[in-house]
């Protein structure tokens, strides 16, 4: 819970009308996470897929930018 709190104060400190509720699931798309990550550094990361429409999208396309 710490966690999810800590996030979602960060999602609400840039004004993201986005909230995790379940951390685990959450995050697998890999796009609030990519928010959080934004709010927390102040700058945007490149090349977001916003809208993944599958797993392959999801893992190369927006967690590949955290490993």
């Amino acid at each position: 819970q710490i966690y999810t709190d800590w996030a979602n104060h960060y999602l609400e400190k840039v004004k993201s009308k986005r909230r995790i509720q379940d951390l685990p699931n959450d995050v697998t798309d890999g796009v609030i996470l990519a928010d959080v990550i934004e709010a927390v550094a102040n700058q945007k990361l490149p090349d977001v897929n916003r809208k993944p429409k599958n797993a392959s999208q999801m893992v190369s396309g927006n967690f590949s930018k955290f490993i």
